[in-house]
């Protein structure tokens, strides 16, 4: 009888050791298994605490930072181009002194401008002026030189085309020694294929043109504006 009982004590106690192994000692992969949802989580979306968050400086707008800032440049606007106003030529300019010896008649329209014409009283000087009387835009004269001209004649031509180019264009000083070297010229030349030549007298706003023909015996002088 005592056996029996020695045996039930013994077997109640190793299932007690059984149960109690099962508690205390949980399977190793169960141990180290990782949590479905902790794979799952993405890391970044873990919130931050506010503490956690590092305190931003305020930032203070010094004239050291306004100096040290870039600038802009903004282009410059495109400046437009003036072109200098040319000086007016007025017809009591070209005919000062001149309208003393030569008898101006103004005529008919040609071309739908005014012109104006004068013939010296010995018949060797012949003025013409297009344009309105505010604002010429051409003048010319004309100096026949005929074989045998007299002193006196040749001598009144050459004051005529001296004051007309004095008028054309004042800025010029030295007309007395350009008339000498258009004289020289002039009496130079030869009848036939050289008795025609014509120069340029370019002026920073104008031209004056000079013909000579020997052939004809004359010299023409002639102020136009700059083409």
């Amino acid at each position: 009888m005592g056996k029996i009982i020695l045996c039930v004590f013994f077997i109640a106690f190793i299932f007690g050791c059984a149960a109690s192994s099962k508690t205390l000692k949980p399977a190793a992969s169960a141990a180290n298994k990782i949590p479905p949802e902790a794979e799952e989580k993405n890391f970044t979306e873990t919130p931050i605490a506010v503490s956690q968050v590092p305190p931003t400086e305020p930032v203070e707008n010094t004239a050291a930072q306004v100096d040290t800032a870039p600038l802009y440049i903004y282009p410059a606007e495109t400046a437009l181009e003036v072109k200098p106003e040319i000086p007016k030529i007025a017809y009591s300019q070209i005919t000062n002194l001149l309208n003393e010896f030569i008898d101006m008649k103004e005529r008919s329209n040609v071309s739908g401008e005014n012109s104006y014409l004068g013939i010296s009283e010995n018949k060797l000087t012949i003025l013409e002026i297009k344009g309105d009387k505010d604002n010429i835009k051409e003048a010319s004269m004309k100096l026949v030189y005929p074989k045998g001209i007299d002193k006196p004649s040749a001598d009144l031509n050459n004051a005529m085309m001296s004051r007309f180019l004095k008028n054309a264009a004042p800025e010029l000083s030295d007309w007395q020694t350009r008339i000498s070297e258009i004289l020289d010229k002039f009496n130079s030349l030869k009848t036939g294929i050289e008795g025609i030549k014509k120069e340029d007298i370019t002026l920073s706003n104008k031209i004056i043109q000079i013909l000579y023909d020997k052939n004809a015996d004359y010299i023409v002088v002639t102020l136009k504006p700059q083409p």
